[in-house]
């Protein structure tokens, strides 16, 4: 540590020799060079961003530790606090720690008044009904079946006690697609969205529950003309539902226009999805390629399209501007351009759907472009800390989602390096004239270099939020970030920008088409970097490494002074902690009860089944094993824990001995826990414990445990059991508890299906 700060301050070294050495590192001397540094962030106002980072600690401490603190008391405690800070103005650092409070104590305050606020209902286990519902958003998949997000009205044989409001169904039979706003009627088979598919895994639950889908699932048939017996059609959208409505239209019209001009194909989908959000018609062998090589950022409308098209908007309007000397010289052109593209990004923004992810990053956009209207510097530290502290506040659930973290910490990457660069740069000399080659080189090579420094800036960032929620990194990113992002600069988003603006006229057909070549070309290098360069899974992450490395990112973006170099030994502590060294389970059972696996002697994942299913296989395998393989190779999972099942029933023994003996026979279940330690029995059999004592697995606890991960205890050696869902479960997971869904029986006297 003495060696980084002579470093940073050679004057320091002049001073350490003899007596002024021995001054230096005395109390007083500490004390002076202290104060020198906290005088420098207070020039700097460092200690405002405290309160983004204080506010994400609070919404942490809520949504990860389950924080549940009295709302009146934490109100009137952060409002003290908060006047204190304001008292403290004199004295720098306790005014700084008062204000991290405050902050912690606000952001377990919204966390908490957002949970409460959200009352969507999730269907509590899988139900077959007869719906009426509002279609609300279409799309057609690669495959060309329909999914819908529909808002049920009413539900009948049976009719579902607590219903979900929203749910997402898909429509594999032939029909005329039904357009947003009417009616749909039909045969569903709904469920609620999956839960981790390990402990401490993503829950899949948190996002739909406070995004109002408390059920998905699939359509038996093609959708009926009227409602059924029992039913009525649902009522007529108004107010915002009919604006939403009339915007899902519009969006579906855009995409289908999009698909067919930039050609009916992966480019196509792609297109349609970087202008209007519509994701589904993207195959998932070209999302496999695409986050394979670290270009996953593409596939979502993010900061990147939103600040290209913002910028494509405010340099093509600039330009038109300088056009007309009386008008730019009278009048604030760069203000007016840059309001302008506030309106066209709050466009997109509604076009593409203002989900979530969108949302944080128009708030990034508004606050620098707002900037620029204020005559103020639009690529601050500070107006990072704005946007985050308006999005937390908005929506606190998202600071534990990737896509925040992974944002934000791109985001702050790119400024601090920026103004890093900056600083050393210098003021701006005036250079001598070139040649137009020369400076079209020298253009060329700074884009480049450009490409490069920020690529590996922002993946470096990034890194560890990857590794963390995807359990895989994208170590060649760079490549493919170098060799595709100068097209969706300069080609591939201005295009969709042009396209749009002239899809009223009927003009738009040669935009989208050659936007639709660019992105064939963007595929095409994909697909060849996947096939060469290597896509391993990281295996085991501590989320508290990653709090480490986080403290680093954090520590070098905002710290203004000598301080900064604090993040040198948070970034080796996180380092060393980042890989989870906890044991490895013996025993992996998803919660359908159907899907189990083991480690092998070699260490890799051996499956109860031929073909198990491919989603959990692969975050089963991210989560356990360095280096998994993944999607690239599927001939690995010919590795079975028994023989081929008889009768419906198998037994096996882990690597350490615990006996497993799993079973889909309700009837076998006494055969089961006297032969297993473990018994799997795939039904929902009311049964709760097994006479011998063995562990007893059923459907019905798996709905309420989720999924398990079972070890041995080295004394007693039994099995331990560890869940995925908590027995007080959160409130996107409270389902899970509700009574199982009522079923109905046809008649015996019934004529109607």
């Amino acid at each position: 540590m003495g060696m980084a700060l002579v470093a940073a301050d050679p004057g320091l070294g002049r001073r350490l020799g003899g007596v002024a050495g021995r001054r230096w590192f005395s109390p007083r001397g500490v004390g002076a060079w202290f104060k020198r540094q906290i005088e420098r962030e207070g020039a700097a106002r460092s200690g405002f961003h405290m309160l983004p980072v204080s506010l994400m600690i609070g919404v942490l401490a809520v949504f990860v530790f389950d924080w549940r603190p009295n709302l009146t008391a934490t109100s009137v405690a952060a409002l003290l606090f908060a006047l204190a800070a304001w008292r403290a103005a004199a004295r720098p650092v306790l005014r700084l720690g008062l204000t991290a409070l405050a902050g912690l104590l606000c952001g377990g305050l919204v966390s908490l008044a957002e949970i409460r606020a959200t009352d969507t209902t999730i269907i509590s286990g899988t139900a077959t009904t007869r719906i009426a519902a509002t279609v609300v958003e279409r799309a057609r998949d690669d495959r060309g079946r329909m999914r819908y997000l529909v808002e049920i009205s009413g539900t009948t044989r049976p009719v579902l006690s607590r219903p979900p409001e929203r749910a997402k169904i898909m429509v594999s039979a032939k029909h005329d697609p039904i357009a947003p706003g009417e009616p749909y009627y039909g045969l569903v088979r709904l469920g609620p969205p999956s839960g981790p598919a390990a402990v401490d895994g993503y829950d899949f639950a948190f996002l739909p529950f406070f995004d109002g889908v408390g059920a998905q699932g699939f359509a038996l048939g093609a959708p009926d003309a009227v409602p059924a017996e029992g039913l009525s059609p649902p009522p007529a959208p108004t107010g915002l539902a009919a604006t939403a409505i009339t915007l899902s239209r519009l969006r579906g019209a855009m995409t289908d226009r999009i698909v067919e001009a930039a050609g009916s194909g992966e480019a196509g989908a792609i297109a349609a999805a970087l202008v209007t959000g519509e994701r589904a018609g993207i195959s998932d062998e070209a999302e496999t390629w695409l986050r394979g090589v670290g270009l996953a950022h593409v596939l979502s409308i993010s900061g990147l399209h939103l600040a290209i098209v913002a910028g494509s908007a405010l340099i093509l309007l600039r330009s038109l501007f300088a056009l007309f000397p009386a008008l730019s010289l009278q009048y604030p052109v760069k203000k007016l351009a840059a309001a302008a593209a506030l309106v066209i990004a709050a466009l997109y923004l509604f076009l593409s759907g203002a989900n979530v992810a969108t949302e944080r990053a128009f708030v990034m956009l508004a606050v620098m472009l707002v900037a620029v209207m204020c005559d103020r510097p639009a690529l601050t530290l500070r107006n990072v800390s704005i946007a985050a502290i308006v999005v937390i506040l908005l929506s606190p659930h998202m600071v534990v989602t990737a896509s925040f973290q992974m944002s934000f910490s791109a985001t702050l990457a790119l400024i601090a390096g920026y103004g890093a660069f900056m600083r050393w740069r210098g003021p701006k000399k005036m250079e001598e004239r070139r040649s137009l080659a020369a400076t079209a080189l020298r253009l060329v090579a700074a884009t480049i270099i450009g490409i490069i420094a920020s690529s590996v800036m922002a993946g470096a960032a990034t890194a560890p939020f990857a590794a963390y929620h995807f359990h895989r990194v994208a170590p060649f990113g760079l490549v493919a970030n170098v060799l595709t992002l100068p097209l969706f600069t300069l080609a591939i988003m201005p295009l969709g920008l042009i396209g749009s603006l002239l899809m009223p006229f009927g003009l738009d057909g040669w935009c989208f088409s050659l936007m639709g070549l660019a992105l064939d070309l963007v595929l095409a290098v994909s697909e060849w970097l996947y096939g060469v360069l290597p896509d391993r899974g990281t295996g085991p992450i501590d989320g508290l490494g990653v709090a480490w490395l986080s403290a680093a990112i954090l520590a070098v973006a905002f710290f203004a002074s000598q301080f900064r170099w604090i993040a040198l030994p948070f970034a080796i502590v996180g380092l060393l902690t980042i890989r989870d060294t906890d044991p490895l389970p013996q025993l992996l059972i998803y919660e359908d009860g159907k899907m189990v696996a083991a480690f092998a002697e070699d260490g890799d994942i051996a499956y109860l089944r031929d073909r198990p299913k491919r989603f959990v296989a692969d975050q089963w395998e991210r989560s356990f094993l360095s280096g998994g393989k993944g999607e690239a190779d599927e001939a690995h999972r010919d590795n079975r824990i028994a023989p081929p099942c008889k009768e419906d029933f198998c037994r096996f023994e882990t690597r350490n001995g615990i006996r497993v003996a799993w079973t889909d026979d309700y009837r076998k279940t006494g055969q089961a826990c006297d032969t297993g330690d473990v018994a799997i029995v795939a039904r929902a059999i009311r049964l709760g414990e097994c006479r011998s004592g063995a562990v007893l697995v059923t459907l019905r606890t798996l709905r309420q445990s989720g999924s398990l991960e079972v070890s041995l205890d080295p004394v007693t050696r039994r099995p331990i059991v560890a869940r995925a869902v908590p027995s007080d479960p959160p409130p996107w997971n409270r389902h899970r508890l509700a009574p199982w869904p009522e079923y109905w029986r046809k008649p015996k006297d019934a004529t109607q299906p």
